[in-house]
């Protein structure tokens, strides 16, 4: 333990003068923002808002990416004013895309007034175009997934003017932005003006509504601070799907839970990233109370796995194998105890999509749906997501019908190790849980619904 705290030290003193290195925020505000989950799955629309907190103007990025693989599905730029504030919804849709019409898919839309060049506010239906490279090309696969923002840099000149909102509310010249993109791919933009380096500040989140039953789920995005290096500034045409998490200073810095700093050099951006997302193990509860019709689900979503498993030539750690067409499947062990602190061994751990055995967390974006014995797998859930793992307590007498669970990742496990500094053991994951309940007896005559969301805590473990 001793040598593993020099090490630790050692790192730290040395790097200590290097101010860019990616790390979580530890006031929610960053340079990015990760959204774990969208979906329109089960009659859901999910509403979302990025709150620019400075007196500085800035283009963005937001890239949305599909569940199963984490393939892009729909990228463009927003051009905020200082304390501007984006929203935007996304809701299910029947495709008009060409050899996918009649398919379930999602269209987003937004009334907001911002810079957006190229996207079509008033609906725009996510693009097949990734997928295609994979076995299942169903654009079903597009109703869930995550998304992320990126501040690609601060305005300055022609642009700031062009997005100000002024005293209106309404921006100087959105066309004038527009115009500016009418340049050959991979060209910079045509408007003599510089884009400075990013500066953080962005804030972010969401919510997933169920408009029928009235019960919305809200959550935070995750912040990361130093995520470009010294100076970098990567402004992008808005349907380029670049900067993503492989444009990242390929350095992490992490607080372990002794205090001691962690950092590390890595050979790529995203691994970096992927350094500060790491948990060996997620724990978080789950609310099955049969007098309230209690529901719970969790949702683990894994940003960086794209990165790490599609890459040619890329090593897949700490994830087991590449993306074959259909999974990328790696184990884990789960423990669940009721309130009152009795164990209970799971009964399954099946995947409804594919098959599997065991019980495996096999996409980008995967859920975890928690039943009571005997009860009916085909009844609604909250999210119905398509990437779902079925656990069931054994059926035996316990204290409670509600606890909490411990879901570890399997040991041994493959290690993030890097180029040089710290390594960590587990996976790159973030995610909440949602719990749902009904209320007969609230008020005659009413049937009350409530929903909850919480996000999934974890531990931090380094490598030996």
């Amino acid at each position: 333990m001793l040598k593993k705290g020099i090490t630790i030290i050692l790192f730290v003193l040395i790097n200590l003068t290097q101010a860019q290195a990616v790390q979580l925020s530890n006031n929610g505000s960053g340079e990015v923002l990760i959204f774990p989950y969208y979906t329109v799955n089960n009659n859901l629309n999910t509403i979302y808002s990025i709150i620019n907190t400075t007196a500085e103007p800035k283009a963005i990025k937001i890239n949305f990416y599909e569940a199963d693989n984490g393939r892009d599905v729909m990228s463009f730029n927003v051009y905020l004013s200082a304390h501007d504030v984006w929203t935007g919804a996304l809701v299910p849709v029947v495709s008009e895309h060409e050899d996918h019409i009649g398919e379930n898919s999602t269209l987003h839309l937004t009334t907001d007034q911002s810079c957006a060049p190229f996207l079509v506010k008033n609906g725009q239906e996510f693009l097949p175009n990734d997928i295609e490279e994979d076995s299942w090309t169903d654009l079903q696969r597009l109703r869930a997934g995550y998304f992320v923002v990126s501040e690609m840099g601060v305005l300055s000149g022609f642009a700031e003017e062009y997005a100000d909102h002024g005293n209106s509310g309404v921006p100087e010249n959105c066309a004038g932005l527009e115009a500016a993109w009418e340049v050959e791919p991979g060209e910079p933009w045509d408007l003599n003006t510089t884009v400075f380096p990013p500066s953080g500040g962005l804030i972010g989140g969401a919510h997933i509504v169920d408009v029928g039953d009235g019960v919305s789920f809200t959550y935070d995005a995750v912040a990361l601070e130093n995520f470009w290096g010294e100076d970098d500034v990567m402004h992008t045409h808005p349907q380029d799907h670049r900067p993503d998490f492989r444009d990242a200073h390929p350095e992490s810095r992490i607080l372990l839970d002794n205090g001691e700093l962690a950092v590390s050099q890595w050979n790529h951006g995203y691994e970096a990233v992927s350094a500060v997302l790491m948990q060996s193990e997620v724990w978080g509860d789950y609310m099955l109370d049969s007098v309230v019709n209690g529901k719970s689900e969790w949702v683990i979503t894994m940003p960086t796995k794209y990165f790490h498993t599609n890459l040619n030539g890329a090593d897949t750690s700490p994830f087991r194998s590449q993306w074959n067409g259909e999974t990328s499947c790696d184990g884990f062990e789960i423990e669940i105890y009721d309130r009152e602190a009795q164990f209970i061994v799971p009964q399954g751990g099946t995947v409804t999509t594919p098959p599997t055995v065991g019980p495996t967390l096999c996409f980008a974006s995967n859920m975890i749906r928690f039943l009571l014995p005997g009860a009916d797998d085909s009844a609604a859930g909250i999210l119905e997501g398509d990437t779902q793992v079925t656990f069931r307590s054994l059926s035996v007498l316990h204290a409670t019908e509600s606890g909490w669970a411990l879901i570890q990742f399997d040991r041994p496990n493959l290690p993030l190790s890097p180029d040089s500094g710290v390594g960590f053991q587990g996976l790159p994951v973030i995610g909440f849980g949602v719990q749902k309940f009904y209320n007969a007896g609230a008020q005659e005559g009413l049937l009350a619904q409530y929903g909850s969301l919480f996000a999934l805590k974890g531990k931090v473990e380094i490598e030996d």
